[in-house]
C-alpha cells in the first residue's frame, strides 16, 4: 500500500472529498503557517521539513495550489539515489530568485538543478517542444511532478494561466514514460486556493482520476 500525503496550504482541500477514502493517508496542515505563499522563508521551511521527516518520498503527494509548487523541491531533497525529474507544468519554474536565495514557486526547478546532485535531468511537458520519451533513460528512476495548470480549464481550475493539455493526453504521456521505468514518487499541485469552493468539483474529480491512475504504477 502506497503512502499518500496531503499538504494543506490553503482551503482548497476543505471543499474536496477525493482523499476521504484513501488508506494510509498522511495529512499535514500548514494553512496558518506564515512565510509560505509563493515564497518560502527559512523559518517556515524548517517547520515543514520537520513534519516531512517521518514521511516517505515514495508515494503520491498532493501539495495544494501552484503557489506552493516549491514543495516539490523539499520532496526531491529526500531522494538518495540518482533520478530524473518528469515535470508537467505550463511554466518552467526556472527563474532566478528576485532577492537573496529564497525558495519560490517560480524558481524551484532552477534551485533543484543547482543544489540536488542526485537530480540528473528535467524533462518538461507543457513548455516548448514535447520531450522525446524514447530518450529518457530507462536505467534511472524517475520522480513525476504535476502542476494541473498544464491542463485546459475543462480539466482543472487553478490560480495561474493555463495550458491546453487534456487529462487523457497527460495520462498517455505518463503511461508511455512509466511503462519501463521505475517510479520513485509523484506530487500534484494546481488546486485553486483563491476559488477553492467554487471550482472544487472539477479539481476534485481530476485529483481522484489522477490518484486512481497513478496508483497502478507503484
Amino acid at each position: 500500500m502506497i503512502m499518500t500525503t496531503l499538504m494543506k496550504m490553503t482551503d482548497a482541500y476543505e471543499h474536496q472529498s477525493f482523499y476521504n477514502s484513501i488508506e494510509n493517508l498522511n495529512i499535514m496542515d500548514f494553512k496558518d503557517l506564515e512565510g509560505t505563499r509563493c515564497y518560502l522563508d527559512d523559518e517556515a521551511k524548517a517547520k515543514i521539513l520537520k513534519q516531512m521527516d517521518v514521511a516517505s518520498v515514495n508515494g503520491i503527494h498532493f501539495i495544494d495550489s501552484g503557489n506552493y509548487h516549491y514543495l516539490s523541491l523539499l520532496w526531491l531533497s529526500k531522494i538518495e539515489t540518482d533520478f530524473n525529474l518528469i515535470l508537467f507544468d505550463h511554466h518552467p519554474d526556472n527563474q532566478p530568485p528576485s532577492f537573496g536565495d529564497i525558495t519560490s514557486c517560480g524558481g524551484w526547478v532552477l534551485e533543484a538543478s543547482e543544489t540536488l546532485p542526485h537530480m540528473k535531468n528535467v524533462y518538461t511537458f507543457g513548455v516548448g517542444d514535447v520531450p522525446d520519451i524514447s530518450t529518457i533513460p530507462t536505467d534511472m528512476p524517475i520522480y513525476v511532478s504535476i502542476d494541473k495548470d498544464v491542463l485546459s480549464t475543462d480539466h482543472a481550475i487553478t490560480d495561474w494561466d493555463q495550458g491546453d493539455m487534456t487529462l487523457d493526453k497527460m495520462k498517455d504521456y505518463i503511461s508511455q514514460i512509466l511503462s519501463n521505468r521505475q517510479i520513485i514518487g509523484v506530487d500534484i499541485c494546481g488546486d485553486s486556493g483563491e476559488m477553492a469552493e467554487q471550482e472544487a468539483c472539477i479539481n476534485n474529480q481530476t485529483n481522484k482520476t489522477l490518484f486512481d491512475f497513478l496508483c497502478d504504477f507503484f
